[in-house]
C-alpha cells in the first residue's frame, strides 16, 4: 500500500514525516515555520518540508493546522500564531503535489491519531484532549472525526467558572484560563512559565505542586463535563502540559469521582510519540 504524508503545522515549526499505512514514520524532517517572514514565506517552507520526506508513491497528505478553519473547504481563516487570512491551504498544497491533500484542526489530528494509531485504536468512541498554551480537544467514533455543523469540540471555550477570568476568545472562565499553560502560571505566581514551575515541582517545590494540583481539579470538573456529555470509551490527554502528569493527575482523577456518579472510562496520558504528523497523516486513512 502507498504511503501518506502527515504534516504537522505550528507557529514556530514545521514537522513533515512519510507514514506507513499502519503507523510506522519511515522519514520525519523538522524546520522553523517563519511565521514573522509571512503567508508565502511559510507556504514555501511547507513545500520543502514535504519534498524531503516525499518518496514513492503517496496515497495522500494531511495537514494538521491551529484554527479557525473551514475544513470542508480546507481554508484556515485567521489563526494567532500565524500568517494567514483564508489561504486555501489544502488547494495549494494540492495542486503542488497532484495528490489528494486534507486539513484539519490540530486538536482533532491528535484525537484521530490517538483512534488509528494510539491508546485509542481498541476503541470506538475517543475524546482527544491537547493541553498546551490553550486546551484543544477532538471527538472521534469509528474513527472518523465529528465536527457537528463545522466546530465541534473546541473544548478550551468551554466554561468552568460563570464570573470568572476574562479569556482571549472574550469570554468568562474559559476552562484554558485554568487548566493549560496560563492558568498554570497564573495559579503558581503570574510570572514563571509551565516548564519552570514544572522544575520546581520536580525539585519538591510545595507551591509548585499545589499549582498542579489545582491545575488538575479544573481539569477533572471538565473532563467530568465531557463524560456526562458524551460518556466516550477513553479519553487521552496529550500536549506538552502532560508531561507534568504525575502532579496533576491524582487530583483531576479525584475531582471526576467526586463530580460523576458513574464509573469513568479510561483516562490516559498520550504515549504516541510524533503525535502531530501521525494525526495529520490519519487524516488521509479516514478519507
Amino acid at each position: 500500500m502507498a504511503n501518506i504524508i502527515g504534516i504537522d503545522l505550528g507557529g514556530t515549526s514545521i514537522k513533515t514525516g512519510l507514514v506507513s499505512s499502519t503507523g510506522k514514520i519511515i522519514k520525519k524532517y523538522e524546520m522553523p515555520t517563519e511565521a514573522k517572514k509571512g503567508a508565502k514565506r511559510v507556504i514555501k517552507n511547507i513545500i520543502s518540508a514535504v519534498n524531503e520526506v516525499k518518496s514513492g508513491k503517496i496515497a495522500g497528505i494531511g495537514i494538521g493546522s491551529p484554527g479557525p478553519m473551514d475544513y470542508k473547504k480546507g481554508i484556515i481563516i485567521n489563526p494567532v500564531n500565524l500568517p494567514f487570512r483564508n489561504i486555501s491551504l489544502k488547494n495549494i498544497i494540492q495542486n503542488k503535489f497532484k495528490i489528494k491533500t486534507y486539513l484539519d484542526n490540530d486538536a482533532n489530528c491528535f484525537a484521530l491519531g490517538e483512534a488509528v494509531f494510539g491508546s485509542g485504536k481498541k476503541y470506538e468512541n475517543i475524546i482527544g484532549i491537547t493541553l498546551g498554551t490553550g486546551l484543544g480537544g477532538g471527538f472521534v467514533t469509528n474513527k472518523r472525526i465529528f465536527h457537528g455543523r463545522s466546530n465541534a469540540a473546541e473544548l478550551g471555550h468551554m466554561t468552568i467558572k460563570f464570573d470568572g477570568i476574562k479569556a482571549r476568545s472574550g469570554n468568562d472562565g474559559d476552562i484554558e484560563e485554568y487548566a493549560a499553560a496560563r492558568g498554570i502560571t497564573r495559579l503558581y505566581d503570574g510570572k514563571n512559565n509551565p516548564y519552570s514551575i514544572y522544575q520546581l515541582a520536580m525539585k519538591g517545590d510545595k507551591k509548585a505542586k499545589k499549582a498542579f494540583e489545582k491545575m488538575g481539579n479544573y481539569l477533572g470538573a471538565e473532563l467530568a463535563n465531557l463524560l456526562y456529555a458524551f460518556d466516550p470509551d477513553i479519553i487521552v490527554v496529550g500536549g506538552k502540559i502532560s508531561n507534568s502528569w504525575k502532579f496533576f493527575s491524582k487530583s483531576m482523577d479525584e475531582t471526576i469521582r467526586k463530580r460523576y456518579f458513574a464509573k469513568p472510562c479510561p483516562i490516559a496520558k498520550s504515549n504516541l510519540k510524533d503525535a502531530g504528523i501521525l494525526g495529520a497523516a490519519a487524516l488521509a486513512l479516514e478519507k
